[in-house]
């Protein structure tokens, strides 16, 4: 390998273009970006700059990481989502652009001073981005995962709204009681037997039980569905994000419910129904 900033890079493309196609560019940067502590227009104002033998090896040791189709963002510990930088690991799912638009609908019509769960939290983006857009928020959240509660736990002090979130061990809806304003979910949702449709990224190094929902997809779904009136005050929403092609399950599932109305759906950039907003009726 080249022993300067450019010549790296140029490397680094060449290695990992078979292996990741068009983000070989952008990922040799990010990796590049992370073991030098610089941003992406230092990496190209210093292109001459030389590289030592440790920033070498550890570059080496990083892309050929990515060669083998581990995530980036599980590589260099983080992941970027709605504007801020959220620690990420192999215990926890990498936030997904269309998440956000969870956040959005939250941020959009919870009333003020509302309280607002999330059901499994993962890394905490989604319930720490809300509370950090929104002081008059306050929140609580649960996972299955002792491992994933210690990274929300861990973002949530970062992003200094650990003061206004409670995170416990905990599965669906069970045993909130009631009074929340607002309940978010991104479940998981792939149907089991579309595993060897994912990218070798997603399919051999995010957490199964972040992304498969059993044969439909729908197993964690229903489940929040028939737990959330319970865990509702009058009138509160249910924010949930939904796989392709699940909009009329989801509205199936709502409808034997009877605790719940559908109200709308919000499509993502793709034109794909991803959010359903729900709310909770008769009393």
């Amino acid at each position: 390998m080249a022993r300067t900033v450019n010549g790296a890079r140029a490397w680094a493309r060449g290695v990992l273009a078979p292996a990741v196609g068009d983000s070989a560019s952008l990922d040799a940067d990010l990796l590049l970006m992370h073991v030098l502590g610089l941003t992406r227009v230092e990496i190209v104002v210093q292109r001459e700059r030389p590289l030592n033998d440790a920033e070498t090896a550890a570059y080496e040791a990083l892309v050929a990481r990515r060669a083998r189709r581990e995530p980036v963002a599980y590589i260099v510990g983080a992941r970027e989502f709605f504007g801020r930088r959220f620690a990420v690991n192999p215990d926890v799912l990498i936030p997904r652009p269309e998440t956000e638009i969870l956040v959005e609908q939250a941020l959009s019509l919870a009333p003020s001073g509302a309280a607002i769960f999330e059901v499994g939290v993962g890394s905490g983006a989604l319930i720490c981005s809300i509370l950090a857009e929104r002081d008059d928020l306050h929140g609580a959240g649960n996972d299955i995962c002792i491992r994933a509660l210690r990274v929300a736990r861990d973002n949530a002090r970062c992003l200094g709204v650990s003061g206004r979130l409670l995170l416990f061990a905990g599965r669906g809806c069970r045993g909130l009681g009631g009074g929340f304003q607002v309940i978010v979910a991104n479940p998981p949702y792939i149907p089991d037997a579309h595993e060897d449709l994912l990218d070798d990224d997603v399919r051999l190094y995010e957490p199964r039980r972040a992304l498969f929902g059993g044969k439909e997809g729908l197993d964690i779904v229903q489940e929040i569905i028939t737990g959330a009136p319970e865990a509702l005050a009058a009138g509160g929403l249910l924010l949930m994000e939904a796989g392709v092609g699940q909009q009329g399950a989801v509205e199936a599932l709502v409808k034997a419910r009877k605790g719940l109305a559908v109200k709308a759906w919000v499509k993502d950039l793709a034109g794909i129904p991803r959010v359903v907003i729900m709310e909770r009726v008769h009393g």
